[in-house]
């Protein structure tokens, strides 16, 4: 029987590993991350399924297309018959690649293990099949349909397989897809789709399937009049969407060409200055403004890293992120957090205790208002397929706040190097004005200076010095007591941007327990210390 195991029943399953005698795999009863699921032969039964999460056995069967008869008489691979079986067990689909008039080209067959084999007519074996394309004309899934709703105007989906393909299908919609997966695209397919008035590209929420997507709308950006690229809003692809109850105005979109605003004429001299001012767009008010660009520095170990998570989860939470008198003219807002330094497991302990503090002062932060990207890899925004990503992030949570960095993570250059910082600087600002969101990073001070006189401007490029519209560096503060070898109070100076123009702290002292780490206090030259009364009542 263990021949029966390992040519019919564990093809069907995901993530399958040998353990002692047996195997464990994922559970298609449930949604299993695990691998809660062993797999030994029996000795009354063809085989044990014992599912640690509490599935029973028929019910396990029943999701993998097989009854305990198929078991007890399993059928062979020439009994299966061509139609069903290919060189990596038996396929639990097979999707039909046709000409424009309907004649079969080849087949792409795929197993309960995803693995996704293709075939081809061929009289001269004896089942009827070569497993190889060679030769064969190469078309996209559903090509009369395509061509059909081309040329009638009506809107084409791109998805990444057929699966997803035949889900939209059963929403009424037209799509289509390209035979290997995701980087397969090939240039007469761009062709198929020469004049259709619309196409929406369904990208997979991974890095392979985004990156295709891209690959598709350039490849198609002088043939079709406007491309969309959408993700699910739930799961990996457009049927984990859809199944999970999403609908169709649901998908999160990450591009739409026709949003790009048709030029306009420069105004004259008298209808600019007579054009009365916009009020300011606060969103932390007389702090940070919509479309403000603000680079935080500080010593190394001082806690400027926690003062822009605390800032992040002020905002989110409709907190005033210093001046708690002034919490009823906020509300809460769109954060988009993008740490590029920090692995998830250390970001999740020191937003933690911020999230409770949120609780604690009463502004618990709404569900979805801050969102966290972990990339401690870094980004390398000089790469258009970096920069790109960026974007289609920005686009998909339209942020009214973007916090990313720290700014040394951005490029893969030298700190000093002029281009690639401006190159890093172009794409902030493209995203930042794409998407109309406050931009806020961080960057470390100087080496040239020791103690607390040191200069708190950025290192790096000088174009750190004239690119963003405030630079606020912290410092230790003039004979202050120290925590655990750390100034208990900073102070908060302006190396970009007159102080007067914002209302930012002076400075900053370091908050106890189940309180926000850092709060204002005023200047310890007169003779100030943190009272408790001080802080915000709870």
């Amino acid at each position: 029987m263990t021949d029966v195991i390992r040519e019919l029943i564990l093809p069907r399953f995901e993530a399958v590993r040998h353990s002692g005698a047996g195997w464990t795999a994922r559970c298609p009863a449930h949604e299993d991350r695990k691998a809660s699921l062993s797999i030994s032969p029996g000795k009354d039964q063809p085989v044990v399924l014992h599912c640690h999460a509490g599935c029973q056995p028929d019910d396990i069967l029943s999701h993998l297309g097989l009854r305990w008869d198929d078991l007890s008489n399993p059928r062979t691979p020439r009994e299966t018959g061509s139609d069903t079986w290919t060189p990596a067990g038996p396929a639990v689909a097979t999707y039909d690649y046709v000409d424009e008039a309907g004649a079969l080209l080849f087949q792409v067959c795929r197993t309960a293990g995803k693995d996704f084999r293709q075939r081809r007519p061929d009289t001269t074996t004896k089942s009827g099949w070569a497993w190889n394309l060679d030769g064969t004309r190469r078309v996209l899934y559903r090509l009369p349909a395509i061509l059909t709703a081309v040329a009638a105007g009506q809107e084409v989906y791109i998805c990444e397989g057929e699966k997803d393909v035949q889900t939209l299908e059963r929403y009424g919609l037209t799509a289509t897809c390209n035979s290997g997966g995701a980087g397969k695209w090939r240039p007469e397919y761009t062709e198929v789709l020469r004049g259709a008035s619309a196409v929406t590209i369904i990208a997979d929420r991974d890095d392979p399937g985004r990156a295709h997507a891209r690959a598709v709308r350039d490849a198609i950006a002088g043939v079709v009049e406007r491309i969309r690229i959408v993700e699910a809003a739930t799961g990996k692809d457009a049927t984990d969407h859809l199944n999970a109850g999403r609908n169709l105005a649901e998908f999160e979109e990450t591009y739409d060409n026709a949003s790009r605003p048709a030029p306009e004429l420069a105004p004259d001299l008298w209808e600019f200055v007579s054009t009365a001012d916009e009020e300011y767009d606060w969103i932390v008010p007389g702090i940070l403004e919509r479309g403000d660009r603000l680079i935080l520095t500080g010593f190394e170990g001082l806690g400027k890293s926690m003062l822009l998570r605390q800032m992040a989860v002020m905002i989110a939470a409709g907190m005033h992120p210093f001046d708690w008198a002034r919490h009823d003219q906020c509300k809460p807002l769109r954060v988009l957090f993008i740490d590029c330094e920090n692995s998830i497991r250390q970001s999740r302990r020191r937003f933690r205790p911020l999230a409770a503090a949120s609780i604690n002062y009463r502004h618990r932060v709404p569900d979805g208002a801050l969102r966290l990207i972990h990339k401690p890899e870094g980004l390398d925004l000089t790469k258009d397929e970096w920069a790109s990503w960026l974007l289609e992030r920005a686009v998909a949570h339209k942020p009214d706040v973007l916090f990313v960095g720290p700014f040394y993570r951005l490029h893969n250059a030298n700190l000093n190097e002029e281009l690639p910082a401006r190159k890093v600087a172009a794409v902030l600002d493209h995203v930042r004005t794409a998407v109309d969101c406050a931009l806020i990073t961080e960057a470390h001070a100087g080496h040239g200076e020791q103690g607390i006189k040191r200069s708190v401007r950025p290192a790096g490029s000088s174009l750190l010095l004239r690119w963003p519209e405030f630079g606020l560096g912290i410092c230790p503060a003039t004979d202050d007591a120290t925590t655990n070898g750390r100034p208990r109070t900073v102070e908060v100076k302006p190396w970009r941007g007159g102080r007067d123009d914002r209302a930012w702290p002076n400075y900053l002292t370091m908050g106890g327990p189940n309180e926000w780490p850092w709060r204002t206090v005023i200047p310890p030259a007169r003779g100030y210390r943190p009272d408790p009364d001080d802080e915000e009542p709870r």
